[in-house]
């Protein structure tokens, strides 16, 4: 059967349009893992009155290795590349410490009245808690496809907590893109 130009352009458009959405069904919907992240960062409030309280300094290195480490094993044992995944472990603690330092300088300015922090143990447990299901949210997402740069705008959407600035939003994604599963 021989098909005349009209009737072959069409094809080609309904075909091409067919793969364009069973590759959009493959990939994983971003706002689960992207409500998750928001989750774990909206703990910093939190993290940031105990240290101002104690007198303690934003910045721990000893608990950044060990957050690092951490994930890096879950990564491992969810089949994900630990390489690929340390970037974003980065992006998500230097995400952390930036709301905590503006927290601080907020504080600076205007304390905050009536309110007090939760225990800094209590608060750590809940986060890594959290940021092992971010894993597992990543590792299910992968498996239905990559990330795509497309999946900015309902990210950066869904990533919405106080003091957390776009450029900290940029650099989760990012990284964010970069994460795959091992070979």
């Amino acid at each position: 059967m021989r098909l005349n130009y009209t009737t072959s352009r069409l094809l080609a458009v309904l075909l091409s349009a067919c793969f364009i959405i069973s590759e959009a069904s493959f990939a994983a919907e971003i706002t689960p893992l992207a409500e998750k992240i928001s989750q774990r960062l909206s703990y910093m409030k939190d993290v940031a009155g105990f240290k101002a309280q104690h007198h303690l300094p934003i910045e721990d290195l000893d608990q950044e290795a060990k957050v690092l480490a951490n994930a890096k094993a879950e990564a491992e044992k969810l089949g994900l590349d630990p390489g690929s995944v340390e970037p974003l472990i980065v992006a998500q603690i230097n995400a952390a410490k930036a709301i905590e330092y503006r927290y601080e300088a907020d504080w600076l300015a205007e304390p905050e009245v009536g309110w007090q922090p939760r225990p800094l143990d209590e608060v750590r447990q809940e986060i890594a808690e959290l940021s092992k299901e971010i894993l597992q949210q990543v590792a299910e997402n992968l498996r239905s496809g990559p990330f795509q740069p497309s999946d900015r705008f309902d990210f950066f959407k869904t990533v919405r907590e106080h003091n957390l600035k776009d450029p900290d939003k940029q650099q989760l994604f990012s990284a964010l893109l970069a994460v795959r599963m091992a070979k």
